[in-house]
């Protein structure tokens, strides 16, 4: 009896680990949860990208609801979601980028060629705050409120319709002047003109 149980253990092992790796492609990848959720903004005290002589630390965080947008210049969906992150500065989203494994003059170059839509740029070129954060690449965005907690994690390109359905509704709860309800109307305007060519 024993016999058989162990000739029969290492195909019960595969099926096991078979089973485990099935389960996990049903995962969606873009809606990892974060074990930060829920908790502050990890300590840092980095480089600014901009002015490198400017070090910055969580102190320096804006003190209102705002994202974390990790990027890169070598990233082909950062510069996918670039004009969206446009859109959203301009209409009054603070959004504190955190330049991710990259070269600073590269950075810098994207910046200055597709226009800056950060209210910060931290330089993590060797990625020790995103290793803090949990970051498994980029581009990943999270929604951190006024006092410092990280109430949302999305990983891939931010856009339209993800701004809308995951991250506006959060967004209005937190935020405490809504300047940014004018965000809605542009997706709703948007999605009049989509609309309007079918």
């Amino acid at each position: 009896m024993n016999r058989k149980i162990i000739v029969f253990l290492p195909l019960f092992l595969i099926i096991g680990v078979c089973g485990l790796l099935l389960l996990g492609l049903h995962n969606d990848p873009k809606k990892i949860a974060s074990a930060l959720i829920g908790k502050p903004v990890p300590e840092f005290y980095q480089s600014d990208l901009l002015e490198p002589e400017i070090n910055v630390n969580n102190a320096s965080l804006p003190k209102e609801t705002y994202l974390i947008n990790v990027w890169g210049s070598w990233c082909a969906y950062c510069k996918q979601e670039h004009a969206f992150l446009m859109r959203l500065q301009q209409q009054g989203v603070p959004i504190v980028g955190l330049n991710y494994r990259d070269k600073r003059q590269n950075a810098l170059l994207m910046l200055q060629e597709m226009g800056n839509p950060f209210h910060q740029v931290i330089d993590d070129s060797k990625g020790l705050f995103a290793m803090k954060l949990g970051v498994d690449g980029a581009p990943e965005t999270y929604l951190v409120d006024a006092n410092g907690i990280i109430r949302y994690r999305y990983s891939g390109p931010l856009a339209q319709q993800i701004w809308q359905q995951e991250f506006l509704p959060l967004w209005q709860k937190l935020a405490k002047n809504v300047p940014h309800l004018s965000l809605q109307e542009t997706a709703k305007q948007e999605t009049a003109k989509q609309e309007g060519k079918e």
